[in-house]
């Protein structure tokens, strides 16, 4: 809510007496980040006829020097953009300057995409902070779409308080199974058929990687020959709509191959399906299972909806994980190009593939586009592709080893006020519930904001 006249001055009469910001919204009502605007044009010379930030670089400096360093100095401390109190999203609170920090993932809030990466080690966070952050978007009603491997996330595992904002509802694939067909063609599917068996032969060789080129193409094919005998044919368009068949097929059609004594790869066949047996034993992916409606996940803004993986064995975690990816970037890709509408949650980003063809990094390029974000965590940072760490403005990270600093070299790229051996110094010795916060090209320790904190803010 904007601030009157009125107390736009008495902040200014309580600035000049030495009150620090969080006395100042405390007393008369207002934001510490609405707090911290009227301070930064005092700073800056800009309200009134204010005090410079530096009197040296006033004195010092050649006055097309002095506007640069002005500049710069309003970047690096987040006095270039207007505040919009009601689109930031809160972090916590920065432990050098006191100050509230605020992550805006908006499209029009000029950062390149709204994807966020989260690593550090085990104990120290990472999980907390993604229910703060899920927790928030739901009240901006941005809902969530979580991956949840573990039971991090389940109602009866999580803060209470995560639970009364983000009102998550839980879809048990690991147990119910999911009524989504691999074997559907997409409207981006150019090729049709080929498209489809490409991505699943791709989808097998990510997880099964003894899986070599011979196994890839027979698995190719017998997707293509399931197709074919359901009357979808590659040469004719109009059918590629068609139902497709069971994805259970596969498996027969490989079976098939190998009770074939004609057939020229009937050993590869009876080596790819003794390889890939384990995805078909769970039946996970079956009509009677949960109906998954996008549309409908997407209108229920204000709740988070967690896919629970768990029980399922890892390699079919992946399968499910991606394939799933797959599906909800084919329904956003047919909506159109659109404003944020949700994020996709990975909190054990390490068992999902960053291939240049993956799901994952197909979201990490063109997320942004189509409305979706990523919130991506684990504890290592090379558990990340290149693609990931570049394609993330926003990152998060916890207490971590990094004994060759090159976790901090990668985030000083993309910091304008910290150095790399600063940012070495700071990693190691992060406590519990502290992250070193890296947005809009500005590095800050910040203490993530609990729940408890939040109420109060």
């Amino acid at each position: 809510m904007p601030i009157t006249p009125e107390q736009r001055e008495m902040v200014v009469d309580l600035l000049k007496k030495g009150d620090s910001k969080q006395q100042i919204a405390a007393e008369i009502g207002i934001s510490e980040r609405q707090v911290a605007a009227i301070a930064a044009h005092l700073t800056m010379g800009t309200y009134g006829g204010g005090a410079s930030f530096s009197t040296a670089v006033r004195s010092e400096t050649h006055p097309g020097e002095r506007v640069q360093l002005e500049e710069k100095h309003a970047v690096l401390h987040g006095l270039s953009a207007s505040p919009n109190e009601s689109r930031g999203i809160l972090i916590g609170t920065d432990l050098d300057t006191k100050e509230t920090v605020y992550w805006d993932p908006f499209p029009d809030s000029g950062s390149p995409n709204p994807h966020v990466l989260i690593f550090g080690e085990s104990g120290y966070g990472k999980t907390y902070a993604i229910q703060c952050l899920v927790a928030e978007l739901a009240q901006r009603k941005i809902p969530s779409i979580i991956f949840d491997y573990g039971q991090g996330f389940t109602p009866d595992s999580s803060p209470r308080e995560f639970v009364q904002l983000a009102a998550p509802t839980t879809i048990d694939a690991s147990k119910n199974g999911v009524a989504i067909n691999p074997l559907q063609s997409f409207p981006f599917d150019l090729h049709g058929p080929l498209n489809v068996a490409q991505r699943v032969a791709d989808t097998f060789a990510r997880v099964y990687p003894k899986i070599g080129i011979q196994q890839h193409a027979i698995l190719r094919q017998s997707v293509l020959d399931v197709l074919q005998a359901a009357g979808i044919d590659q040469s004719v368009a109009s059918t590629w709509t068609n139902d497709p068949p069971s994805f259970q097929r596969i498996r027969d059609q490989l079976a098939s191959y190998s009770r074939d004594p004609t057939h020229p790869n009937r050993q590869l066949a009876a080596k790819t399906e003794s390889h890939v047996s384990g995805i078909f034993v769970f039946n996970t992916f079956r009509p009677s299972g949960v109906v998954i409606d996008w549309q409908q996940i997407l209108s229920a803004s204000n709740r988070a909806v967690i896919l629970k993986l768990k029980g399922l064995e890892s390699s079919l975690q992946r399968i499910v994980t991606e394939f799933l990816l797959w599906n909800m970037l084919a329904f956003l890709e047919a909506k159109g190009p659109g404003p944020l509408r949700c994020f996709a949650v990975i909190d054990e980003a390490h068992r999902v593939s960053f291939d240049d063809d993956a799901p994952t990094e197909q979201l990490l390029r063109e997320g942004r586009k189509f409305g979706v974000g990523l919130i991506l965590a684990s504890q290592q940072a090379e558990d990340f592709s290149p693609v990931a760490i570049s394609n993330t403005a926003t990152k998060m990270v916890f207490q971590i080893a990094d004994p060759q600093n090159r976790i901090a070299r990668a985030l000083a790229t993309k910091a304008m006020n910290l150095e790399t051996y600063k940012i070495a110094r700071i990693l190691p010795v992060l406590k519990r519930g502290t992250c070193l916060f890296l947005s809009a090209n500005r590095a800050q320790t910040v203490e993530v904001a609990s729940f408890e904190t939040r109420k109060r803010m």
